[in-house]
């Protein structure tokens, strides 16, 4: 007897919640092996046991998956990342931790592709999705903010995060590419130069 390709290993048929989580396991899985060019729905189909039909029910295009799977990704950081913040004996640790995961998240979604760039071109993508990256990303927003405060910043947030947001795209741009081979210094090197730099940029002090 075959089974029916509606019904994933280990899914209830009518389970909604968890059929959208193989989608995404099968997305991502997909975006590891072989970049965003591999996120094919056909393959996310079969990763995910059921049919090319109901995986459009979930996500209407590979771009709206796309978003979906990076949220979830930059979710999943956030919950591993708040608390290493909140217990950050100062800003220069602080960064360290937060340019780290940001760099090991770029691997996979930023270097091949810029996630946030497809929500300048929003008739594309599925509402729920596009609110989804937001929230997340103003949660990290406010996980950083917060810390700047805790750590005795004064100045203007948004012109700080945005600094500090450019600075960590950059890192993580350099080594994540193969340009990193033609870096004289190694990652924690530069993660900590640029750490303690911007702490004295922002008139924290390195050390608080």
């Amino acid at each position: 007897m075959t089974s029916d390709p509606q019904d994933s290993p280990g899914t209830r048929w009518g389970d909604r919640e968890q059929r959208r989580a193989d989608i995404l396991r099968a997305g991502e899985s997909l975006l590891v092996s072989g970049g965003y060019d591999a996120l094919r729905m056909r393959d996310v189909a079969t990763g995910a046991g059921i049919s090319l039909g109901a995986v459009y029910t979930y996500y209407t295009n590979k771009e709206s998956l796309f978003i979906a799977v990076f949220a979830e990704r930059l979710e999943a950081m956030l919950a591993e990342l708040e608390p290493k913040v909140a217990e950050a004996e100062d800003a220069v640790d602080a960064f360290i931790v937060t340019a780290t995961m940001y760099r090991d998240g770029y691997l996979l979604f930023g270097r091949q592709f810029d996630a946030l760039s497809l929500v300048t071109d929003e008739d594309k993508l599925q509402p729920e999705v596009v609110e989804q990256l937001r929230r997340a990303t103003a949660r990290m927003v406010t996980t950083l903010s917060s810390s700047l405060v805790r750590f005795g910043y004064e100045g203007d947030i948004p012109l700080a995060m945005t600094f500090l947001w450019s600075s960590m795209r950059g890192l993580a741009n350099h080594y994540a590419s193969a340009r990193s081979q033609f870096l004289p210094v190694s990652w924690d090197e530069a993660v900590a130069f640029s750490a303690e730099s911007l702490a004295r940029s922002l008139r924290i002090s390195p050390r608080a």
